[in-house]
Formats: structure tokens, C-alpha cells, sequence
């Protein structure tokens, strides 16, 4: 059966198919609603590394540039940031430029954890890096707060230094990104 489906289509059930995903792995008040998600995705829409199994998302790293200000606000505030973030507050990238990035989640469906592909994810990070940086795109540094042990560990294996704790035991984390500067 041949049929037609419009981008948009494709992008609504690309963000309802991650939101199933974080509904298995996340508490309900750690969920971002769809307009939040969507929202964020269609300011950039290259936001994204997954993983498919058989045509199905079972896992993925959610990260986007972020402006100056906000940036230096998750630094300075005790709170967790996270469905605070709008699609105003989120770059769209530029040949030449550098960014900061925020990364906000990651999910792998439970059926396929400790399975060693968190690596997939953390390996798909770095191509990401590359191929922007390739595209004279670069990356000063990195921010991530993690919100259970699992995340604490997957910042920690991409080289992530904690900054400071936060309300909820959550803990927020910096990277450096030098060697993605496209200076």
C-alpha cells in the first residue's frame, strides 16, 4: 500500500513516540508535555540522537543550544530547568558560530537496558559534535542535570564534571567542548 504523509505528521509522531518512551522511564512531573517537546523541536529540529530497533525509537539523547542568557540562569539558579525551557530560549545553529548546549534527557526503553547502549547513545553525542563542527559549527561547553543514578552515570561516561546539586537530589553537570570550537 503506497500512501502520503506530510513532515509534520512525521515530526508529531516522532515527538508522541518519545513522550511513550519517557512515560516508561520517567515519573509523571519529570515528563515534558507535548507542546513543550514539540515546541522545542521545531525551534531545531536537530536536537535528537536515537535509537531505532526494528523501526522503533527505544532509545534517545535529547540536547539543544541554548541562548546566553538562559545558560548562565541554569548556572546561577538553584532549580531544576526543564519544562521552563521554551522554544524562545533555544538557538538554531549557524555556519561559524559556537554554541552552549543543555542537555535535557535520555531515555532507553526498559526491555533494552543494561545492554551497553547507553555507549550507542553516548557515541551518536560525539558524531553529532563532529559532523557539526565539520559544518564549521562549534560547541564551547555542555550543560546536563541528571535526575536518577542511571543519568549521574551517563553524565559521568561522557567525561560530564558535577557543579552542583540541586533541589530534588538532582545534580547539575558541565562539559568542556573545546575540541568541538570551530575557532
Amino acid at each position: 500500500m503506497i500512501y502520503t504523509k506530510s513532515v509534520v505528521d512525521l515530526d508529531v509522531k516522532l515527538i508522541q513516540d518519545i513522550m511513550e518512551l519517557d512515560m516508561l522511564v520517567y515519573p509523571p512531573h519529570l515528563r515534558g508535555s507535548f507542546d513543550e517537546i514539540y515546541g522545542r523541536f521545531t525551534a531545531n529540529r536537530d536536537i535528537f540522537v536515537l535509537l531505532f530497533d526494528k523501526g522503533k525509537i527505544i532509545g534517545y539523547l535529547c540536547f539543544f543550544p541554548v541562548k546566553d542568557d538562559l545558560y548562565e540562569r541554569i548556572l546561577a539558579e538553584d532549580k531544576l530547568f526543564d519544562s521552563d525551557i521554551s522554544a524562545e530560549m533555544i538557538e538554531s545553529y549557524k555556519s561559524g558560530r559556537t554554541y552552549k548546549l543543555f542537555l535535557i534527557s535520555a531515555a532507553i526503553h526498559p526491555e533494552y537496558q543494561r545492554k551497553g547502549l547507553s555507549r550507542r547513545l553516548l557515541e551518536g553525542f560525539h558524531e553529532f559534535l563532529q559532523k557539526k563542527n565539520g559544518e564549521n559549527i562549534g560547541f564551547s561547553t555542555a550543560l546536563a542535570a541528571a535526575v536518577s543514578p542511571a543519568g549521574a552515570h551517563m553524565c559521568q561516561k561522557l567525561g560530564f564534571a558535577e557543579i552542583k546539586r540541586l533541589p530534588g537530589d538532582y545534580i547539575l553537570y558541565e562539559l568542556s567542548l573545546d575540541k568541538f570550537s570551530n575557532k
